[in-house]
């Protein structure tokens, strides 16, 4: 017979089994209704310990292609659902977007880092901050849309390549993000950032990053154990979202006064166009951080990727460059006069990316002839990634190629970052042809090899990898005509 302690064990594993099948059995199903696929669970933590927390597109691009072109993740109680098929994005987001079409906003950041709503954008759709902020956020891009900003894009356009072109693009990571942080600084607050060294620019691109980590699921322990923010006192969660916001609110005081004090000199602003409709100075505050912060990290976000693409599928530059040469010719630098007749370069500018969205109810989708789950309160992630490498669609899924673009509408998303990044781009092209270089990688001792996923523009990997060479030889200058 067997003793006690072995019928003890026995009993205790067979609780176990029984209860992790009862586990798998209930992650899988939601009353009866079955979610996607996605890679095995644990209790309570879900995926949670499989998800990294950086490269998160090379990553959800893994497991779609394992699962298929839809998966689901659960993250502590968090159900994520990926897309990789763009049917089923489109049903989802498109014929369905009554249901999908608000932004998550985990507890941690709604809480304690945003409690205010200051990014509105990133808050409830319906709540009376969001109704202000887009209806400012509408006038003022009717300046940009009428053209009032262009000059100084091309501007800020034309100063990102004479700084690659003092060190043949040795910093292009830096540049870039000069670039695209002074067009929007000077468009909002008057701020014009020249070297990229500014210590307010310093500040800017600080407040940034850490804001970017702090709207994952990892910035905090409460995102995924929210009863842990029932303890009372200065738990560490409490004191970091403290420092963040009156830090940040230092910061953004000081840029209201300068563009205020250059309004009062006659230069317009956003901050002024903003206090034009009888906000008060707190308020404008408040509501230029988004509007900021999406600009910001849209076009130098979409300027990093433009510059992998170029050094990682070359072959469709010749054909973006023969087009400027015929429009602009080598005596002249691009304008946005150009724009309507440089058809291939306006693709380059829409091959755009995904943002999360947030399920407002329950829904059902069809996939390989089966019907799956989406719980109200799950978490979209568009993975444009996979989709864009989807074999099915794209003979030649693995090359970057425009001309995909050629008959997709354009964006309607701010006007002012995409108008930024088409004279960026333009202005690049016609001046450089943008290749890597043979300098050593430090950590292999071989030459740096880019590949396809985020890592490669995301800072983990140095400057020195790639050249920007003129393109023949001649000196264009920039004039007022």
């Amino acid at each position: 017979m067997l003793s006690s302690a072995s019928q003890s064990t026995i009993a205790t594993t067979s609780i176990i089994l029984v209860l992790w099948s009862l586990y798998t059995l209930r992650s899988k199903f939601k009353g009866g209704r079955i979610l996607p696929p996605g890679p095995t669970r644990i209790p309570l933590l879900g995926n949670l310990l499989q998800v990294p927390s950086k490269h998160l597109a090379t990553y959800f691009k893994g497991i779609l292609e394992q699962y298929g072109g839809l998966v689901s993740l659960d993250l502590a109680g968090y159900t994520i659902v990926l897309i990789g098929d763009m049917k089923v994005a489109k049903t989802l987001l498109e014929k369905h977007s009554a249901k999908h079409s608000s932004r998550p906003k985990l507890h941690y950041f709604r809480k304690h880092i945003d409690p205010m709503n200051d990014l509105w954008g990133l808050g409830e759709d319906r709540s009376e901050v969001y109704s202000i902020g887009r209806r400012l956020m509408n006038n003022t891009m009717s300046v940009v849309r009428a053209g009032k900003t262009e000059r100084h894009q091309e501007f800020e356009a034309i100063l990102n390549v004479q700084h690659l072109l003092d060190d043949g693009g040795k910093n292009w990571f830096h540049h870039i993000e000069r670039a695209g942080a002074s067009t929007v600084l000077t468009a909002a607050f008057g701020l014009h950032c020249p070297t990229g060294h500014e210590p307010a620019l310093r500040e800017v691109h600080a407040y940034l990053a850490e804001l970017v980590h702090l709207v994952t699921p990892t910035a905090s322990i409460i995102n995924f154990l929210p009863f842990l923010d029932l303890i009372p006192g200065p738990m560490p969660w409490r004191i970091r979202a403290r420092s963040f916001r009156e830090r940040n609110d230092v910061l953004f005081e000081k840029l209201i006064d300068h563009a205020m004090m250059c309004s009062a000199s006659g230069m317009e602003t956003w901050t002024a166009t903003f206090a034009g409709k009888d906000k008060s100075k707190g308020d404008q505050c408040r509501l230029m951080r988004h509007f900021v912060d999406a600009a910001i990290e849209s076009t130098t976000m979409s300027l990093k990727i433009f510059v992998l693409a170029c050094i990682r599928y070359p072959e469709w530059i010749s054909i973006a460059q023969k087009e400027i040469d015929n429009v602009v010719g080598p005596d002249r630098l691009p304008s946005f006069k150009d724009r309507p007749f440089l058809p291939y370069i306006e693709a380059i500018v829409r091959a755009r990316y995904g943002v999360p969205h947030l399920s407002t109810d329950e829904d059902m989708i069809e996939y390989n002839g089966q019907e799956y789950f989406i719980p109200k309160g799950s978490i979209i992630i568009a993975v444009t990634l996979a989709m864009e490498h989807d074999q099915s669609k794209y003979e030649d899924h693995d090359r970057f190629m425009p001309e995909r673009f050629l008959d997709s509408e354009a964006c309607p998303g701010i006007p002012f970052a995409e108008r930024s990044l088409w004279t960026n781009i333009v202005t690049m092209l016609w001046t450089f042809n943008i290749r890597p270089s043979n300098e050593v990688d430090p950590n292999t001792g071989l030459p740096f090899q880019y590949d396809d996923s985020d890592a490669a523009f995301s800072g983990d990997v140095g400057d020195p990898f790639l050249l920007f060479n003129n393109r023949i030889d001649y000196s264009a200058e920039y004039t007022d005509s």
